[in-house]
Parts: C-alpha cells; structure tokens; sequence
C-alpha cells in the first residue's frame, strides 16, 4: 500500500505543477501579439502535458506491474461498470458510428453557418478565446496540441488517477468521483463555465471508457472535441486563410 500511496502523492503534486504553469501560460498567451511566441507557447503546453500527465502514468504503471491496464480494464473498476450498460460488439460499434456521424455532421452544419456568416453562434464554452490559433501555423500546432491532449489526459484522469485512488480507498466511485472532479479543476483558466463544462466531459468519457472498456476510445472521442473547438472553428471563421 506504501507504493500507490506514494504515487498518488507524487501525482496530484504533478497536476498542481501543471495547473500553475497552465495559468501562467494562459495569462502569458494573452500578452504575445507575435505568431512566433504563440506557436512556442503551444509546443510547451504538449511537452507539459507528456512531462505531468504522459510519464507519471507510464512510469507508475509499470512500477505497480500495471501496464496492462492500458488495454484492460483494471477490475478495480468493476464495481463502478457493473451498474452501466456494457457497450460491446454491435453496440460498440453503433457508437463508433455515431462518433463518425457526429463529427461529419459537425463539420456540414459549420460550414453551413459560416457561409452564411453566422459563424458566432459557434462560440465555445469558456474562456478559451485567447488560446484561438489565429493563423494556419497555429492551427496546425492547435491541431497537435489537441490530439496530445486527448491521449495524455485520458490516459492520466481516466485510467491512472482513478486507479491509484482506487488502490488507496478501495473504492471505484471515489476514484473517479475524484478524477473528474481534478479534470474540471485542471480548466481553471477557462472560468467557471469551462471547468463545469469540462467537468461534464471528463464524466461523459468515464462513462464511455467504463461502458466499452476501451481507453483509446475515450481518447478518440476527447480529441475531437478539442479538435472541434481549437482547429475546427477557428478554420470557419477564417483562421485557415492567415499565413
């Protein structure tokens, strides 16, 4: 019990590494009217992002002997799972064809308003405008940033965190009770309305990662939303065309 303890301890010390500087680095991308500094901004959050939440899981998997639960569902969970519908086989894809459906449907409907120059109806939730790429360049580091984040937090707040905590209390609800409630703390920087919006996300991929057993699933689901919101509608409001 010692070691997950310590792991634990040694994690959340990590989140609170990330927290300040992901405050820091908010107000600071507020400040830099230059692409250049904007674009180094962005490449320091996805080294951040490996370096609190990438390692740690990596390195305290393998240290509980627990690598296996990147591709199984730790039976820590099961007391958790058992009270949601199991999404396997034709369900799980039903829903991979649902996200598919999603995303195309996204994109048509943007399109579609943005022609129409109704694009502000598209704003997101949050205060997020300042982290907007404003150029093709940022965009394509938007876009990097977004798929970083759907892996590194998904394998962070919804296998790794969840796990040492249950390990510690013993208690699936607790562990992701807790997990998600530190992924919505985590979009501090974003005001109240983001971290209640990212705290009903961070529940939305629990739900799914615990349904389908499926962690790169969740991954996929959490990077098209960043996606959608940091690449997607930047690029109809005509962010693609700044060189």
């Amino acid at each position: 019990m010692i070691l997950p303890n310590a792991l634990l301890l040694a994690t959340l010390m990590s989140l609170v590494w990330f927290l300040k500087g992901d405050l820091l680095g908010y107000r600071r991308i507020k400040r830099l009217p230059d692409t250049a500094s904007r674009q180094r901004t962005y490449r320091l959050w996805i080294a951040k992002a490996a370096i609190a939440f990438v390692l740690p899981a990596i390195i305290g998997l393998a240290l509980l002997g627990r690598l296996d639960a990147i591709v199984t569902v730790p039976p820590e969970f099961d007391a958790l799972r058992k009270l949601l519908p199991s999404l396997a086989g034709d369900s799980r894809a039903e829903m991979l064809a649902m996200i598919g459906g999603s995303a195309l449907g996204g994109l048509i409907i943007g399109a579609i308003l943005a022609t129409r120059r109704n694009w502000r109806i598209l704003k997101t939730i949050g205060n997020v405008g300042s982290l907007l790429p404003r150029n093709r360049p940022e965009i394509m580091h938007a876009a990097a940033m977004s798929i970083a984040a759907g892996i590194s937090e998904e394998l962070a707040f919804r296998l790794f965190l969840p796990l040492l905590i249950a390990l510690v209390t013993g208690n699936a609800f607790v562990a992701f009770g807790v997990a998600i409630a530190v992924f919505g703390a985590m979009h501090l920087y974003q005001g109240r309305a983001g971290v209640i919006a990212t705290t009903l996300v961070g529940a939305l991929m629990a739900a799914i990662y615990l349904m389908t057993g499926e962690l790169w699933l969740a991954m996929l689901m959490h990077a098209l939303v960043d996606l959608n919101s940091l690449v997607l509608r930047p690029m109809l409001t005509g962010a693609w065309r700044a060189a």
